[in-house]
């Protein structure tokens, strides 16, 4: 169980990085956004899926009582 912890960890290691001009932001805050969520989400996919795996193994872990 530990285990699966300290893998979770790192995986959680995430840093955010926005892009644009000040400009781009006024104008429209919320397509800004939007498209600084879209970029996230695919750049971070593969850490995701690796974190669903993990806590499916964790669960099945307790589930089995090992």
């Amino acid at each position: 169980m530990l285990n699966s912890v300290r893998k979770l960890d790192k995986i959680n290691n995430i840093d955010i990085e926005f892009d644009g001009i000040i400009e781009e932001i006024l104008d429209d805050p919320i397509s800004w956004g939007e498209r600084q969520i879209e970029r996230f989400i695919l750049e971070n996919e593969n850490k995701y899926l690796e974190s669903k795996k993990l806590g499916k193994d964790f669960w099945d872990e307790i589930k089995d009582g090992s």
